[in-house]
């Protein structure tokens, strides 16, 4: 029984590669591509509708991953460069969440809760790579994105489509979907990680269905009403 368990704790940490290699290369570059897009996007319809277009939670969780291996445990030269990428985007993303709340949290409530949850999520995350002997950061990418996921489905219900959007839904689910099949031909026996692929699908789903039920009541919203919405809305 003991030994068992063993062995299947080492093959959630042993590769298999159950695609090709090829195929693998094109989810990797999936995963670059459609994040790179969704970060970009993000921070294009936060400064259009003048609001951070990201969970501040899910920001500091993503800020601290990409730091970590970016500067203090790179795995790979690509993926250090990537993940570089994504950490200065995700700056970019905080700079907005500090300019846009202004008017809504003051500076000295807002920045200690932003440090602290920053501090707790770098902590949190070395200490996943330690205790699972995770270098490559996945437990911990995987729980990022289902809370991440999560969280959207609360900030779209919250304050409708104010720094979201259609294609910011649908590129992250894609650029989220392919890091899962991916992660998946490397440890397909790993049931934590297989259960959080299929969480956060469905709640990407769940997200990009909300998304289009409120673009399209917003589409088909008399205009005087858009025109209220829109006079209405903070600068």
């Amino acid at each position: 029984m003991k030994e068992n368990s063993l062995e299947r704790m080492r093959s959630t940490r042993v590769m298999e590669h159950v695609f090709s290699p090829k195929t693998e290369q094109l989810l990797a570059f999936g995963v670059a591509f459609f994040w790179t897009i969704t970060y970009i996007l993000i921070i294009y319809k936060g400064f259009r509708d003048r609001t951070c277009g990201m969970p501040i939670a899910a920001l500091c969780a993503n800020i601290t991953w990409e730091f970590l291996f970016s500067f203090v445990m790179p795995f790979h030269p690509l993926q250090q460069v990537i993940t570089l990428v994504w950490f200065l985007l995700d700056c970019i993303i905080l700079f907005q969440f500090f300019h846009y709340s202004k008017s809504t949290y003051p500076t000295w409530h807002t920045k200690p809760i932003v440090l602290s949850l920053l501090v707790i999520a770098i902590l949190l995350h070395y200490g996943m790579a330690i205790e699972f002997h995770d270098h490559e950061g996945k437990y911990s990418a995987f729980a990022i994105n289902l809370m991440m996921s999560i969280l959207f489905i609360k900030m779209v219900m919250k304050q409708d489509l104010i720094g979201q959007s259609l294609y910011i839904a649908y590129f992250k689910m894609v650029g989220t979907l392919c890091a899962s099949i991916w992660c998946y031909s490397l440890y397909p026996h790993s049931f934590l990680l297989n259960t959080m692929y299929i969480l956060t699908f469905i709640l990407d789903v769940i997200y990009i269905m909300l998304v289009h039920n409120k673009s399209i009541k917003i589409i088909h919203r008399p205009p005087i009403s858009r025109l209220k919405s829109a006079i209405t809305k903070p600068y």
